[in-house]
């Protein structure tokens, strides 16, 4: 019978690369402690709704790479191909936001789903961690979320990355901006690909992100939004530039970055990292002032991000960055024959409950055999019990990383452990 392999672009995470993962994670839950943000966690499924009035029928993510399906009531549902709509749609229903509502700092890690060619950092499964925030306009606050994902990916090691900013202004300043880049990029609309000609009536800046070389071109000259902002977003873009220059976080200005979402307004924003290839944003966002209402809750300006650990990962590689992960086992119990299992279930037990590190061999095998699992667990020590162990209660403790042993009574071995692990430390 043919075996079942995973879904195409969805893999499994697993020892040792899992350790990768908790390192991450418990860095960043740590950092949003010291920011004072709390986790929220919200479904995989929504309603599709939900994305196609929350991330906009025009992005490419609505029209062609959302899992949506019916359910047995013919409802309409997708799996969440990013995180903010679904976090407001929580803040919306449980009444977090309006007259009096605190100001609001959540941050999350989840699974999202994207129907797209598989590649080097792009899968169709993927895993984001981000921030939201509810309840201020302040551009203070777009300069903290920048600020923590700059921060965390520099804990990590990461070198070489180039924060790029712009902003893309509000609904004042918008309408009359698209009127002047729809008259300039209609004189050129033979240059543009399929994609951005259907793009250019409905949402031009969309073409300002265009990849393809000819749209690159075409927008070469064009007009930028953020010299054609209001004088509120001017300040406030002024006041997210100085902020940032307060803290020693370098940027680049890049007049072309509008992010792939329709929601976003005012401030946007990018990492990227040359050790990525084509694919090299770690993570990105920006002001969303006008998503809250039009989901259905009241007027609420937020700002947020997201970044990709798969991402941050395959960076991490790259660059040859060695974490502190996960201790392995301290102890291996290997038990020489069936006849001491019992002994050493209990021996085992007995280590556990004081905090130290081990497993137990269950296998009866040649003592070399045993030796060299204990290697491949990378634990530091093994114990060895034989009958005379037993009799005695004098067990054999070998140091597989000194090539020493000793004798130390079954009384002693929990203090010997741990202060042999104190000294290493």
């Amino acid at each position: 019978m043919d075996k079942i392999t995973a879904v195409k672009g969805m893999e499994d995470i697993f020892y040792p690369d899992i350790r990768v993962w908790h390192y991450i994670e418990n860095m960043i839950r740590e950092q949003m402690r010291i920011f004072g943000y709390t986790e929220i966690r919200t479904p995989i499924l929504e309603k599709t709704e939900l994305f196609v009035r929350g991330v906009g029928n025009t992005t490419d993510i609505v029209k062609k790479e959302m899992y949506t399906f019916n359910d047995k009531g013919e409802r309409s549902m997708t799996m969440r191909p990013e995180g903010t709509a679904g976090v407001v749609r929580s803040v919306v229903e449980h009444n977090m936001t309006g007259a009096g509502a605190p100001f609001l700092k959540f941050y999350y890690f989840g699974q999202m789903y994207r129907y797209e060619r598989p590649q080097k950092g792009r899968l169709r499964q993927f895993n984001q961690f981000g921030v939201e925030c509810f309840g201020t306009d302040s551009p203070y606050v777009d300069a903290e979320v920048i600020q923590i994902l700059y921060l965390l990916l520099k804990k990590l090691g990461l070198s070489d990355l180039d924060v790029k900013l712009n902003s893309i202004g509000c609904p004042e300043c918008r309408p009359i901006f698209r009127e002047k880049a729809i008259a300039y990029l209609s004189a050129r609309k033979e240059s543009l690909c399929a994609e951005c000609r259907e793009r250019l009536e409905i949402n031009p800046l969309r073409v300002y992100d265009c990849k393809v070389p000819s749209c690159a071109a075409a927008v070469s000259g064009a007009p930028f939004m953020v010299d054609n902002l209001c004088s509120g977003c001017a300040d406030h873009f002024g006041k997210v530039v100085a902020a940032l220059g307060d803290v020693g976080i370098p940027y680049t200005l890049t007049k072309t970055l509008v992010r792939g979402l329709d929601y976003y307004t005012r401030t946007a924003f990018e990492v990227t990292s040359k050790h990525l290839g084509a694919q090299d944003a770690l993570g990105g966002g920006g002001r969303y002032d006008n998503l809250v209402d039009e989901l259905g809750g009241p007027k609420t300006s937020a700002v947020g991000f997201a970044m990709g650990i798969e991402r941050i990962i395959i960076a991490i590689k790259s660059q040859n960055i060695k974490l502190e992960l996960e201790k392995p086992p301290d102890v291996y119990i290997i038990p020489l024959s069936a006849g001491e299992f019992d002994y050493s279930f209990k021996l085992l037990w007995d280590l556990r409950l004081e905090g130290i590190g081990a497993q137990m061999a269950v296998a009866e095998k040649k003592a070399g055999s045993h030796f060299k699992d204990a290697d491949k667990l990378g634990a530091r020590f093994a114990v060895v019990i034989g009958s005379d162990e037993v009799t005695s209660e004098n067990l054999t403790v070998k140091d597989l990383t000194a090539h020493s042993q000793e004798k130390i009574s079954s009384g002693n071995i929990v203090s010997y452990l741990k202060s042999k692990a104190a000294g290493s430390n």
